[in-house]
């Protein structure tokens, strides 16, 4: 299956791409954790990611006021 996915601010390095955009190929039935570890993200790296279809999006929270 193949799957698009989007990365914004710090987010960002883990892409080979510089505008953090790009396409992976996983099994059937994979799951977003793998895509987190195919791209390099660390487990414990904070991030909100939203699912559309076959679009990943990943951003870090925002936090101040």
């Amino acid at each position: 299956m193949k799957i698009s996915y989007r990365l914004f601010a710090d987010l960002r390095a883990f892409s080979a791409a510089s505008d953090g955009c790009g396409d992976l190929g996983l099994t059937e039935g994979a799951a977003v954790r793998a895509v987190s570890g195919v791209l390099g993200i660390p487990p414990d790296a904070e991030r909100v990611i939203l699912l559309k279809g076959d679009s990943l999006t990943f951003f870090p929270p925002r936090t101040g006021g």
